[in-house]
C-alpha cells in the first residue's frame, strides 16, 4: 500500500451521476493510495475527468493546458475523449496504479488575436453571430490564398476533427498525426467568389493568417472550443503551439472503436 501522497485531481460535471462516479473512483483510489482532490493541485500525477467531451475540454482549459497527463470516464453522451466507460473503472485504477498504459500527446492550436494568445485543443471557428456571411482573406505561411466568403472557416486539431468539424464535411484525421486542417462552412462559390470548396490538411510547422473585412468586422466572432470571443482586430494567426495535452491510453483499439462505434 502506498503512503497518501498521490494526488489525482478532479474535474467532474454537475449531473447526479457524474457524482455517484465520482464517489465510486473516490472509494477505489483511495484503496489503492491515492487521493482525489476537487481542487486543482500542481504537485498530482493525474488529471481525472468525470463527464462527456464537453467537461474534457473544460478541464483542459480550466488547468491552463496542464502537463499533467488526463484521463477521462464517459458519464456523457458522445464521450470521444473519454477513454474509460463507468463499467471499466475498476480495471482503469488497477491499469493505472500498475502503469499499463502509454501516454499519447495531443496537439494544441494557438491563436494570437489582439494581443492575446489563446490556446485551443479541438478547434478556432471564425463566424458571424448573426445570419450574415463574413469575407476572410486567407493567408498559408505568408503565401495570399483566398478571398473567403461564404458561413465561416474552422481550423482543427487532428482529435478535433472529428467535432465540428467533420460535421462541415471536413475529413478526420488520425490523431498520430502532426497536422491540422482548414475546414469552410458553407462557402459561396461563383465568378466573383473562387474560394476552396474542400478542407486543406496542413503540416504542423504552417501558418494560418486570416483578415477580416471591415465591414464584417463588427459582426464576426472567434470561438476557441465553443468560448467565443469579439475583438475589435482585423487580424488572427493561428499555428501549432509547443504545448502539449499528455491523455493517458489503456487500449491501444480504443482510437478506431470510437470511429466504429461513435461515428457511424
Amino acid at each position: 500500500m502506498k503512503e497518501m501522497t498521490n494526488k489525482v485531481n478532479v474535474f467532474k460535471n454537475k449531473s447526479k451521476f457524474s457524482k455517484s462516479i465520482y464517489q465510486k473512483c473516490k472509494n477505489i483510489f483511495n484503496n489503492y493510495g491515492y487521493i482525489l482532490t476537487s481542487s486543482y493541485e500542481h504537485d498530482a500525477i493525474l488529471n481525472l475527468v468525470i463527464g462527456g467531451d464537453g467537461t474534457f475540454l473544460n478541464a483542459v482549459h480550466q488547468s491552463e493546458f496542464s502537463d499533467i497527463p488526463f484521463i477521462g470516464i464517459n458519464t456523457g453522451h458522445l464521450g470521444f475523449y473519454q477513454e474509460v466507460e463507468t463499467n471499466m473503472i475498476e480495471s482503469f485504477i488497477r491499469s493505472f496504479d500498475q502503469k499499463d498504459y502509454r501516454v499519447e500527446n495531443l496537439s494544441v492550436l494557438e491563436s494570437h488575436l489582439a494581443g492575446k494568445k489563446i490556446n485551443s485543443i479541438n478547434e478556432v471557428v471564425i463566424k458571424s453571430n448573426r445570419n450574415q456571411i463574413v469575407r476572410l482573406k486567407v493567408f498559408i505561411d505568408g503565401n495570399f490564398i483566398e478571398y473567403y466568403s461564404g458561413d465561416g472557416l474552422i481550423i482543427s486539431t487532428p482529435h478535433g476533427s472529428t467535432a465540428y468539424n467533420l460535421s462541415a464535411g471536413g475529413s478526420i484525421l488520425h490523431q498520430s498525426l502532426n497536422g491540422f486542417q482548414l475546414t469552410p462552412i458553407a462557402p459561396i462559390y461563383s465568378n466573383m467568389n473562387k474560394a476552396l470548396r474542400s478542407p486543406v490538411v496542413l503540416p504542423n510547422d504552417a501558418t494560418i493568417d486570416i483578415s477580416i473585412s471591415k465591414r464584417d468586422n463588427f459582426h464576426t466572432v472567434f470561438i476557441f472550443d465553443g468560448r467565443e470571443y469579439s475583438a475589435k482586430d482585423y487580424k488572427i494567426r493561428i499555428n501549432v503551439s509547443d504545448t502539449k495535452i499528455k491523455k493517458l491510453i489503456l487500449n491501444r483499439n480504443h482510437y478506431w472503436n470510437n470511429i466504429k462505434n461513435k461515428l457511424m
